[in-house]
């Protein structure tokens, strides 16, 4: 029992680390527009319209590296569980689908990247847990 949950958080934590590393990779190679972002970071109001300013390849970036934490995340649960694999890697898959589902409640986004966000989680988690090595 204890591996079944220790998989799956491991996952959940790679897969959100991998997400960090590709969202800066992403950053830097898709710099956001000088003077976007207001300086009063807590002015609703000023976030709001900063957003709606967010170029689209910026977002696409952001789905890209969601992606690639619920790959990393399905593998990583596949690879450390010793059964359910598949279900675990869901799992994994559902708590990064979260994170994500916050971040779209939070910081305004375009309907086709709630779309192509709330998509992308659980079938690269599955993909993940495809190319993991599987045990004997």
């Amino acid at each position: 029992m204890i591996r079944i949950i220790l998989s799956v958080l491991a996952g959940v934590v790679v897969g959100g680390i991998v997400t960090g590393l590709l969202e800066a990779a992403g950053h830097v190679a898709f710099p956001l527009p000088d003077g976007l972002l207001p300086d009063d970071m807590s002015d609703a109001d000023a976030m709001r319209a900063a957003m709606a300013g967010v170029p689209d390849i910026n977002r696409l970036a952001v789905v890209a590296a969601w992606a690639g934490g619920a790959v990393a995340a399905g593998w990583v649960t596949s690879a450390v569980a010793r059964s359910h694999h598949l279900a675990l890697s869901m799992m994994a898959g559902g708590g990064l689908l979260f994170a994500g589902l916050s971040n779209l409640i939070f910081v305004p986004s375009p309907l086709w990247m709630w779309a192509a966000g709330l998509a992308v989680f659980l079938p690269m988690a599955w993909l993940g847990h495809r190319l993991a090595p599987k045990r004997g």
